[in-house]
Formats: structure tokens, C-alpha cells, sequence
């Protein structure tokens, strides 16, 4: 049978304030990425409006005129 010869006593703790502070920093980095995603959206949804966008929706591949 084993013998314990020796214990180990370990403490932990945690700062809650630097963690709180690193999810506010990446709920904004997350909130500026989704807004830049509605951005870059919503200029893809109008881009059927423009001439480039029309020809681009009608020839998607290289187009040789």
C-alpha cells in the first residue's frame, strides 16, 4: 500500500477586475467587428444598383469583350 510521505497545499485566487476588464475590451472588439460585417453588407447589397454591379451580376467570370 502507498505511504504518503509529504502534502501539497496550493492556493489560488483569481482578480476579478482584470477580468472583467478583458471581456468589456472584447465585447467592443466584437461589436466593431459585427458592425464592419453590416457594413461591408450592406454595400454588397447595393451593389447590384451600380453599373459595375449590374455587369458583374450578369458576366461573374472573367469577360472577354
Amino acid at each position: 500500500m502507498a505511504e504518503t510521505l509529504r502534502e501539497l497545499v496550493v492556493a489560488l485566487s483569481l482578480d476579478s477586475s482584470s477580468f472583467s476588464r478583458n471581456m468589456r475590451s472584447i465585447n467592443r472588439q466584437i461589436k466593431e467587428a459585427e458592425s464592419t460585417f453590416r457594413l461591408a453588407g450592406a454595400g454588397v447589397e447595393n451593389d447590384g444598383k451600380t453599373i459595375a454591379g449590374t455587369e458583374a451580376k450578369l458576366c461573374p467570370g472573367p469577360c472577354f469583350t
